[in-house]
């Protein structure tokens, strides 16, 4: 098939469906499959992959009615139809074409320094968005890696391509998964890929994501590692015991043997977060370890990725970190010293640190998963150093009562001073607690 792979630029495919011409260029890349290519149908920019070798006809009657279905989230860089050739055998298909600005998660987490903690969180979030709505519609994606999911930092956007994996959880299963994503039963080839070990190779990801390592490989993991002839086991013997026969977490609070070497980055990452957020990654990797006992769901990662992001606050010593009102004692990842209380806006259902940066959402107000519609937005005092203010960003005036004063109107456009307040946002009412006010806890919701 090599001969093929090089002359597929230039040459004219049909879709099966449509009949549309579709005009291969340069190729952009390969993989373990076939080969991928730009191309154009007429005006239009897409891809093409095509398959070097003659795959199953289960997987071309597969991608087929995934073609048929319809995107289950914008993150899925989906099928649009297969292509064929007059001139040679076998097939592919076409997908629309990425936007400049994507690069892989290994060249976001080999950055010297990582983007903000608001771009990591919202890239979390999509992730996590986006195989919710997969597996909503009865599908599983199988193999969750770091060469089929894509990032674009700048517009804190994600891509998931490569979806000839996706399948049904009782479908036919080409693709098993890449070994270090895999769920211990799929590794054990206990059980093949599907919505439920999904789960877990999700929160591998994420756990890379915040974390920057394995959660599964730490000084038990490396001391296995032997090339001594009496000691040396083959890596796929390895893979199975400590990825599937006798997996544990390297920051699991029964068992220390597994901890990270000293000076990895998970030592540095790790307690940087909140406790309920650790707490996530504590549940997946124990409990969850055991299929149907303990996976995380994508609504406890959906919701604990919206608390953090409310938890992002600022340090004495300028470093951007995490304040809960839960676990108000977390230190400074810089100085080591408690960062001061921030100022916080209560509304029903969460607390938001009133950080810089810090939006409220139509989300915040009516809990309707509208994270993209922003209402407020915190700037620091133009001038005042080291106050904030709140602006008004949305089509809606508020209605603010400070204490102490009498009700002011705040317009769209408008700004007010952070300072305790009640302030009535129309479709919620909420509360402005000042740096020495000590808050009740949080209630949290959907």
């Amino acid at each position: 098939m090599s001969g093929q792979r090089l002359s597929l630029q230039g040459r004219q495919l049909r879709m099966a469906r449509a009949s549309t011409v579709v005009l291969v260029g340069e190729r952009l890349g390969e993989g373990g499959q076939g080969v991928v290519h730009e191309a154009s149908m007429g005006s239009v920019p897409c891809v093409v992959k095509w398959y070097r070798s003659n795959p199953p006809a289960d997987l071309r009657l597969a991608i087929a009615r995934l073609a048929e279905r319809e995107r289950p989230h914008p993150a899925f860089i989906w099928p649009i139809d297969l292509v064929v050739s007059d001139e040679m055998p076998g097939f592919g298909y076409v997908m629309p074409r990425l936007e400049p600005g994507f690069g892989s998660f290994a060249q976001l987490l080999a950055r010297p320094e990582q983007p903000p903690f608001r771009v990591i969180i919202t890239i979390g979030r999509q992730l996590v968005s986006a195989f919710e709505a997969l597996h909503a519609s009865g599908l599983c994606y199988r193999d969750i890696n770091f060469g089929n999911l894509l990032v674009d930092p700048a517009r804190s956007r994600v891509a998931i391509i490569d979806n000839d994996n996706v399948g049904l959880d009782s479908g036919e299963v080409f693709v098993w998964g890449t070994l270090r994503f895999m769920a211990p039963e799929v590794v054990r080839r206990e059980a093949p890929p599907s919505s439920l070990t999904d789960l877990h190779s999700l929160a591998v990801f994420l756990f890379y994501l915040f974390m920057h390592g394995h959660p599964l490989e730490g000084m038990t993991t490396d001391a296995s590692y032997s090339w001594a002839p009496s000691g040396h086991q083959s890596e796929s013997r390895l893979a199975l015991r400590h990825f599937g026969q006798e997996p544990v977490f390297v920051f699991d609070s029964r068992y220390h043997s597994n901890r990270p070497r000293p000076g990895d980055p998970m030592l540095t990452w790790w307690p940087i977060y909140p406790r309920f957020f650790r707490a996530l990654f504590e549940q997946a990797f124990t409990a969850g370890l055991h299929p149907g006992l303990g996976r995380v769901a994508e609504g406890l990662w959906r919701r604990g990725l919206l608390r953090l992001a409310d938890c992002v606050s600022e340090c004495a010593c300028t470093a951007s970190v995490f304040y809960d009102p839960d676990d108000a004692g977390l230190r400074c990842w810089n100085c080591g010293q408690i960062p001061p209380r921030p100022p916080l806006l209560q509304l029903p259902g969460c607390t938001v640190a009133l950080s810089p940066g810090a939006a409220i959402t139509s989300h915040h107000l009516s809990r309707d998963r509208d994270h993209d519609t922003v209402i407020a937005v915190v700037e620091d005092h133009p001038a005042r150093p080291g106050a904030r203010v709140l602006r008004n960003v949305g089509k809606r005036a508020w209605t603010m009562s400070p204490a102490g004063e009498t009700a002011k109107t705040v317009d769209s456009g408008r700004r007010l001073g952070v300072r305790p307040m009640v302030i009535d946002f129309g479709s919620a009412q909420g509360r402005i607690l000042g740096e020495t006010t000590d808050p009740p806890r949080a209630e949290r919701g959907v």
